[in-house]
């Protein structure tokens, strides 16, 4: 911890938390951190001795391997140089939080900042992204930069598998994805066996669990996701319990990253429990308010679903604790006009007509999932099929390069699998191709693909007659998939 203020806090007469080497408040608001050393220094100069001497730009200095990641190949060195250039970036005044990282790994940690932390949120807004507060903390944390590393190298190897497969790869990405994902996970197990886990550190962690599962939603959205799902939602009972945000028990810098993670961690356990078996309600249900939680998150929430439907999608899945009558009389009530308007952070320019046109679409496959979780479902034959021609409808109306096409995966694969209609499950399967290949706002995460893939199984299923019902056939055959 520094011993004074950083230049921008002093100037600005505001409280520091002097963290080293840069204040977290500043990288928060998206500022350019002046530290706590004199400002007035050579920028450019070159080395006077040394190895490095006579050397003026950080691109001509070739760090060795650190640990953490293997050295880049001369091909991505310049594709990180290029990326640096294109922000207009001096190289010689990197951002000292990354200083310490070996020149792939700050490419990695660039592709994170720009690229995957924009496919997280609803609309991207430089200075109210919560999930770009994880870049900062990566000094304090290895653990957390090892799966930062891990992430976007999955999330480089994905979209140039999908979005430019002629494009010649030597594959280095996903190498270094499983590597660095191996190094997380043996870090995290470290960091937990070796420390007492505090309210200062729960945040952090349940970071990088949670974005264990967001690994396997790039990667397929099959893998190994259950097993952190349940150590996210242990962490999540004990960072909300007793209301520990308000009381200012994690820092007040980290809750929004808190209640970001955290929402979605809800939202994957909420749509997971439609399709596969998921665990009953635990520590989780009981100690958060998960209401409270979305309605936080929702200016930024990639889902754009009413918190009130996301809740009651959730009581659906489990039918002993709530009547499928009530639910769909609740989940029909939502005025999702008042509820857009209602959301504040939103940016100026956000289109709002789509965000009505997403929400309804929620709201009606929301709908549609309590009546198919239902025993009567086979007696409301035509309110099935209203549901279906309402999500449907809803959907049409989001263009298919619309930035908030990225909310629709669950809604389209809902109604694209009960629909028996041909130029319906036309439309969908080309909907997901849509979000998968040429959607400009959203990387080509793995689990659309699976969801095109489980919908075409289902179609086949049901056109031989194999069942009435697709969705407790999915259930019950124990397919462990997460699609969102």
């Amino acid at each position: 911890m520094a011993a004074s203020k950083c230049h921008n806090c002093r100037r600005r007469r505001l409280r520091c938390d002097r963290s080293f080497p840069a204040c977290l408040k500043c990288s928060v608001n998206g500022e350019a951190c002046l530290g706590y050393g004199q400002i007035l220094r050579w920028a450019d100069a070159p080395a006077l001795r040394g190895r490095l001497a006579g050397k003026h730009r950080a691109s001509e200095i070739r760090t060795g391997p650190t640990g953490h990641v293997n050295s880049p190949d001369d091909t991505e060195v310049r594709r990180a140089d290029d990326e640096v250039a294109e922000l207009g970036v001096i190289a010689s005044l990197l951002d000292p939080m990354v200083n310490n990282l070996d020149r792939k790994s700050r490419y990695y940690v660039h592709h994170f900042a720009t690229t995957v932390c924009r496919d997280l949120v609803s609309i991207d807004q430089d200075n109210h992204n919560p999930f770009r507060i994880m870049i900062p903390l990566i000094t304090h944390y290895q653990y957390l930069e090892a799966i930062v590393i891990a992430t976007s190298a999955m999330h480089l190897a994905t979209l140039h598998r999908f979005r430019a497969p002629d494009v010649p790869t030597t594959g280095r990405e996903l190498v270094d994805a499983l590597a660095a994902k191996g190094r997380a996970i043996r870090l995290l197990h470290d960091a937990v066996e070796g420390t007492t886990t505090t309210m200062a550190n729960r945040a952090p962690l349940l970071a990088a669990v949670v974005f264990f599962v967001n690994l396997d939603l790039i990667d397929s959205g099959k893998g190994g996701w259950k097993a952190h799902m349940k150590a996210a939602r242990s962490l999540i009972a004990a960072i909300y319990r007793s209301s520990s945000i308000q009381n200012q028990q994690v820092d007040a810098t980290l809750a929004p990253l808190a209640d970001a993670i955290t929402a979605d961690c809800l939202t994957y356990h909420i749509l997971a429990s439609t399709i596969s078996t998921v665990p009953g309600p635990s520590a989780m249900d009981k100690d958060v308010d998960v209401l409270a939680v979305l309605e936080r998150a929702q200016a930024y929430s990639y889902h754009g679903c009413p918190p009130v439907v996301m809740r009651s999608i959730l009581r659906a899945s489990h039918p002993t604790t709530a009547d499928p009558g009530q639910l769909l009389d609740t989940v029909r009530s939502v005025d999702v006009h008042a509820w857009v308007q209602s959301i504040t952070g939103l940016p100026a320019h956000d289109d709002t007509t789509a965000r009505i046109e997403l929400a309804s679409a929620h709201r009606a496959a929301a709908c549609l999932y309590i009546l198919l979780s239902s025993d009567q479902s086979v007696d409301k034959r035509d309110d099935i099929d209203n549901m279906v021609l309402q999500i449907l409808q809803h959907l049409e109306k989001i263009p298919g390069d619309h930035v908030l096409l990225k909310g629709t995966v669950w809604p389209t694969f809902m109604a694209g699998a009960q629909t028996d209609d041909p130029y319906w499950r036309a439309w969908c399967f080309e909907r997901l191709r849509a979000v998968w290949t040429r959607n400009p706002w959203v990387c080509p995460w793995g689990y659309v693909l699976t969801a095109t893939e489980m919908m075409e199984r289902i179609w086949t299923a049901r056109d031989k007659g194999e069942g009435t019902n697709w969705l407790r056939g999915l259930k019950d055959s124990k397919e462990d998939l997460l699609i969102v």
